[in-house]
């Protein structure tokens, strides 16, 4: 027995599975498969998964011919991601028409961006009857668009770049059973004929990074919602925001990031309109109050502070304003389970800290933290 011959277990596993498991393998190293045996040779064109990434190429001519090969042999191809770089440009559209031939799912793009050349993609990109998943890195789209995405239920657009508001719009009215939205958008041009917006009935989660208007009265079902903007004031944006968030009426889960902060009022004020948020999260960076006691109306408690709260993170450069905002909290939140709080060392001192940690907390059973960095 121990001069027989080793045995080939994998190979004698059916089709289905071999393809499942080199459907975990980027394309490139599931295709170098091919040469382990005749039986393995043909699996590649069963793969229902294709994942290219320019990155792990060192021959740049390679690649494209290697993505061509691929994807015109594959027999059914359900999951497509993409990492090119832009003088792929041509043919990254043309590969997307090829995958239109198939009933594709999952479709994930990412230009390599270089010196803000962003790869232009075609208008039909948002043409994708069967597409669930639709997730865009670094391109753009400088035509009006045609819409038909009945299917998708993930959109991420993550420095992606539109023509005009217009086809933002018109690109989230045509997602109509849309559950998870994230986006950082950019616009050519300013907004067209105005084109408005339907509330997206099935949204569950959004996500905004920009400095553009958030869609509050299209995304009014939403449990989580989070919006970063940098580089501005909260208080305009704020201002403009919390008479819409009484739509929110489902929200759960909030996320605040910005990097200006005028007046804590107008935080409390927008969280009067969440009345059943369960977990807050701010993050700031900068305060114009600076050592400046808090102006807030201690009679004054939103309901979701005194009914719901039950975790809040608090992540900030460490001024006196907001250290009484987090003191505001642990004296209002009778269900709080968590209160983590991040200060800046070179703002922080052992006195802000020590009346952080003695501070009374209305909840017996809060965990409070302190880390500083």
């Amino acid at each position: 027995m121990e001069n027989s011959a080793d045995i080939d277990r994998i190979s004698n596993l059916p089709d289905e599975l071999l393809c499942h498991i080199l459907s975990f393998l980027s394309t490139k190293l599931a295709f170098t498969t091919a040469v382990l045996s005749k039986r393995w040779r043909p699996l590649f064109k069963l793969l229902t998964t294709l994942r290219f990434n320019e990155k792990s190429f060192l021959d740049e001519e390679a690649f494209p011919c290697i993505v061509e090969t691929v994807i015109l042999t594959t027999k059914l191809i359900k999951t497509f991601h993409l990492n090119c770089h832009p003088r792929n440009r041509k043919s990254l559209n043309h590969w997307i028409i090829t995958a239109k031939l198939h009933p594709l799912e999952n479709l994930e793009l990412r230009s390599m961006l270089h010196h803000n050349k962003r790869i232009t993609l075609w208008p039909s990109i948002f043409i994708f009857p069967t597409l669930v998943v639709l997730k865009l890195t670094k391109l753009k789209v400088v035509d009006n668009i045609s819409v038909d995405l009945p299917s998708l239920k993930t959109l991420h657009l993550i420095n992606v770049m539109l023509k005009n508001k217009d086809n933002f719009n018109k690109l989230l009215n045509g997602c109509p059973i849309l559950e998870d939205l994230q986006t950082n958008i950019y616009y050519m041009e300013e907004q067209g004929d105005g084109v408005r917006l339907k509330p997206l009935c099935k949204l569950m989660s959004a996500n905004f990074s920009s400095t553009l208007d958030v869609p509050i009265k299209a995304i009014q079902n939403v449990h989580f919602l989070q919006f970063k903007i940098l580089g501005m004031s909260l208080e305009p944006k704020i201002n403009s925001y919390y008479s819409d968030f009484l739509l929110l009426q489902n929200l759960i889960h909030l996320e605040l990031h910005f990097y200006h902060m005028h007046q804590w009022d107008d935080v409390v004020e927008l969280l009067l309109t969440c009345t059943k948020l369960q977990i807050l999260s701010i993050k700031l960076k900068w305060s114009y109050l600076s050592n400046k006691d808090l102006d807030i109306n201690p009679n004054v408690v939103p309901k979701c502070i005194s009914s719901h709260l039950r975790s809040c993170t608090l992540n900030y450069e460490g001024f006196k304003d907001q250290i009484q905002f987090a003191t505001y909290i642990l004296e209002n939140a009778p269900l709080l389970r968590v209160m983590k709080i991040t200060v800046a060392e070179k703002f922080s001192s052992q006195e802000d800290l020590y009346e952080l940690e003695s501070c009374p907390r209305i909840s017996s059973e809060c965990e409070l933290s302190i880390s500083v960095t």
